[in-house]
């Protein structure tokens, strides 16, 4: 339970806030660790303003607007407790620790009360303030989650890093805000009242079951919301956009999304379980620091702006992968600091599946003035190339090189992993997999493992050859062409048999038959290893396919085949069904000497990757 007051003007809450936790595993609890996420903005030396540099996503910190919050009061039975509370990664303050008077036993209950302040940033990573716009995330002290077996449990509660998101436990909530009376309120769960108050204040009461977060918005300028309705199994769920009267053509773009992502996301996972879905169309100068966020039963998108006409779907990309976040995210709900894949690369995956339900699969990403683009197909090809990341997909988020390196690896190779494990397995059957994943850990806080050992189930195949080395080792999949060349198919020559036996078979006796004997050399130098067609193209226009089932790790194929014409081109994957792999090498077209013709499409494709990676997003 919370109960908070904005002040607009200094741009800070005053709360109240009554925790009540359970210890549900089967070990005793000594100490109770917080998340003080908003610490994260007090001071250059703390661990997030360290790694960010004080710039995330195209937004830049202030020097005038930090921010903070303040633990006023702690108690347990009535004890103060405030000055207890321990730093365990000084100088950083984002995680606070509490040594208990007594240990909390299995089974048992505590409740912990606080008043706090807390400071809001001006807008950026998330939260924070713009005018008078807010935008209010991770705001509260937050409880870490005890994971593992019964009796060996140990707290989840990382300290907030520039590449970390969150993770929580899921819970009850019952949260008051008042503020100023001029200001539209959207939060969390379910509106259950709101009442007038002295002071031209209103005070809403909001509750929401089985979530792990409560987030919200107050603004005076936000118009009242579009409403819409998105059918799941089980009932309705009410879908509210928030946004300014000058984004008001971008609203109802986003509250179609909206609906039609819940909709989508329901069917080919769980039902979604909340009664109401509150989408925030921040106001454009709040959009980079505020913007394309997820909390449960609440999102904030981005993309609008005047080029991105109808068609061009970047706003409405944005608000399906903010909504599909309520699943592997909000019902989910793994260990973000941990495997940020788990969330941020199935989540990418998925939204592909949902572009190109809702907008057809060769318009799904753009649909305008008749050309057309495919969503999945834009954002593999926005990716950096997996083979170059310097760690596995599978690093923690705090883990990785730069926030660069985190993003391509956590976002697009993930994405690109799982559309070449469908291809190999088949879509229908991989969908059904990743429904039954769902199903299952749904508000269990899953973790990799139970997501590679659900699929091997499912799909009734030993995956270690993909999982491990695509998941847990860098270097990816590298095919290329190492040679091919033909040469004229004849009948043995030389010398056979021995003394007055021996006969000379020339030219002569064993001519050309007419025929040419080519051989391809296939190659794959990266740790990934998995079935992969080329198709042979030859001089007379037919085509050839032969396959490499690689998945042993062989390194490298020769394939030997008899045509009546000369091999002309080799394509590796030409139907792009290993999405993981980096196709500029793939293609190799020969022309007289085919040695020659290897090295001139090796230097192309070195400057065809080059010049992507300059004009590159």
């Amino acid at each position: 339970m919370i109960d908070a007051r904005l002040d607009t003007g200094r741009h800070s809450i005053t709360a109240t806030q009554t925790l009540v936790w359970t210890n549900a595993g089967g070990s005793a609890v000594d100490r109770l660790p917080f998340h003080l996420y908003l610490n994260a903005f007090k001071n250059e030396s703390s661990l997030f303003m360290r790694g960010s540099h004080g710039e995330m996503r195209d937004a830049k910190a202030t020097d005038s607007g930090w921010g903070w919050i303040q633990i006023e009061s702690l108690q347990i039975g009535g004890v103060e407790l405030a000055g207890k509370l321990e730093y365990p990664n000084k100088p950083d303050e984002t995680v606070a620790e509490l040594p208990l008077p007594q240990p909390v036993q299995p089974g048992t209950t505590i409740e912990v009360n606080f008043k706090f302040t807390a400071q809001l940033p001006e807008v950026f990573a998330r939260t924070g303030y713009k005018g008078d716009f807010h935008m209010v995330g991770q705001w509260f002290p937050k409880i870490g989650v005890r994971v593992g077996p019964p009796g060996a449990e140990h707290w989840e509660c990382s300290p907030f890093y520039a590449t970390t998101e969150f993770f929580a436990d899921f819970g009850t909530y019952d949260v008051t805000l008042t503020v100023p009376s001029t200001h539209v309120v959207a939060a969390t769960g379910v509106l259950v009242k709101a009442v007038d108050m002295p002071g031209q204040t209103r005070t809403f009461t909001y509750h929401a079951e089985d979530v792990h977060d409560f987030a919200w918005m107050a603004d005076p300028y936000m118009e009242p919301p579009l409403v819409g309705k998105a059918k799941v199994e089980g009932g309705d769920v009410e879908v509210r956009v928030y946004a300014r009267k000058e984004q008001a053509a971008f609203a109802r773009r986003h509250l179609q999304a909206a609906i039609g992502a819940i909709e989508k996301f329901s069917t080919y996972f769980v039902p979604y379980p909340w009664p109401i879905m509150t989408v925030i169309d921040p106001p454009v100068e709040a959009m980079f620091g505020a913007g394309g966020m997820e909390y449960p039963t609440l999102v904030t998108t981005a993309g609008d702006s005047v080029f991105l006409r109808p068609g061009i779907r970047l706003p409405e990309m944005v608000t399906v992968h903010e909504v599909g976040h309520n699943w592997f995210q909000g019902i989910l709900a793994s260990n973000e600091p941990e495997e940020a894949w788990l969330d941020e690369g199935v989540n990418e995956w998925a939204d592909a599946h949902v572009m190109r339900d809702l907008y057809g699969a060769r318009a799904s990403g753009v649909d305008w003035k008749g050309w057309q683009a495919d969503y999945g197909a834009l954002r593999i090809a926005a990716g950096a190339d997996p083979t170059t990341l310097p760690s596995p997909i599978a690093a923690a988020a705090y883990a990785f090189a730069d926030e660069e390196a985190y993003g391509a690896a956590t976002y697009a190779a993930t994405n690109r992993a799982l559309s070449t494990l469908e291809e190999y397995v088949g879509s229908a059957k991989f969908m059904a997999a990743m429904k039954a994943y769902a199903k299952e850990f749904a508000f269990k806080h899953p973790t990799g493992r139970d997501f590679y050992a659900t699929l091997e189930r499912e799909l009734g195949e030993d995956l270690g050859w993909f999982f491990g080395p695509v998941f847990q080792e860098v270097g990816g999949i590298k095919l290329a062409v190492r040679s091919a060349e033909c040469r004229a198919a004849h009948n043995a020559r030389g010398v056979w048999g021995e003394g007055s036996t021996r006969k000379v078979t020339t030219e002569t006796e064993a001519p050309d038959l007419g025929t040419y004997v080519c051989e391809v050399v296939i190659q794959n130098t990266g740790v990934v290893h998995v079935p992969v067609e080329i198709e042979l193209e030859f001089a007379d226009g037919t085509r050839q396919r032969v396959t490499w089932d690689d998945k042993a790790g062989g390194h490298w194929k020769r394939f030997t085949i008899e045509r009546s014409s000369k091999l002309v081109a080799v394509n590796i994957d030409p139907d792009k069904k290993i999405a993981l792999a980096n196709p500029t090498q793939h293609r190799v077209r020969l022309e007289g000497d085919g040695s020659a013709s290897l090295r001139a499409a090796a230097r192309l494709a070195s400057w065809a990757q080059t010049l992507m990676q300059v004009v590159g997003p």
